[in-house]
């Protein structure tokens, strides 16, 4: 029979993995509106300036084409800002990153459980009475996930398998660190 601490741990991984991959996909999801934002924010812009050529070219010459381009760029121009102010895609980028970083908080207690049961100088139950409350906050926060789309899902993918966010060195890690608290424990002999 399995160790009552690696039982424990297995289900801790599984909640911990969740979590990762929940935080880049809401990360992705919000990256993908702010460059969203971005294009048609331009677009709009370079569309109203179009749009202000074609009117004024039409006061010092009378083009048929002209009036006609400039027609439909005002109309593109118009759709645009329809958009804007049916979708708040500014609002769905910021709730997507807000969510995104409270999973951060969820993944930080998960990862300090992980590290209380590879210790084990506390009890089991006492590890998971922690790990219940961890997970009820959990499952409290999966209630108002802000919604994400494939494309995000896409993106996390690549970012956690191919690009290997989240995956460091012990150099890198070192590097983060002030110099007395690198590297691994040395296990010390005492006589006493």
């Amino acid at each position: 029979m399995k160790n009552e601490y690696q039982i424990l741990l297995d289900e801790v991984r599984q909640s911990y993995a969740s979590v990762v991959w929940t935080h880049k996909i809401q990360e992705k999801q919000a990256d993908i509106y702010r460059e969203n934002y971005k294009k048609l924010e331009i677009s709009n812009i370079l569309v109203a300036s179009g749009t202000s050529c074609g009117i004024v070219s039409t006061i010092f010459c009378d083009n048929v084409i002209a009036k006609i381009i400039s027609a439909g760029l005002s109309f593109i121009s118009l759709a645009i800002t329809a958009y804007f102010k049916s979708f708040d895609i500014k609002g769905m980028e910021h709730q997507n990153k807000e969510y995104a970083n409270k999973l951060l908080i969820i993944r930080n207690r998960l990862l300090h459980i992980i590290g209380d049961i590879h210790m084990q100088k506390r009890n089991v139950d006492e590890i998971n009475v922690d790990y219940i409350k961890v997970i009820d906050a959990l499952n409290e926060l999966y209630m108002e996930a802000p919604s994400t789309t494939q494309e995000a899902v896409n993106a996390a993918s690549e970012a956690l398998k191919v690009n290997n966010e989240y995956t460091y060195t012990d150099e890198e890690i070192d590097n983060f660190l002030p110099p007395t608290l690198r590297g691994k424990i040395v296990n010390k002999v005492y006589y006493g």
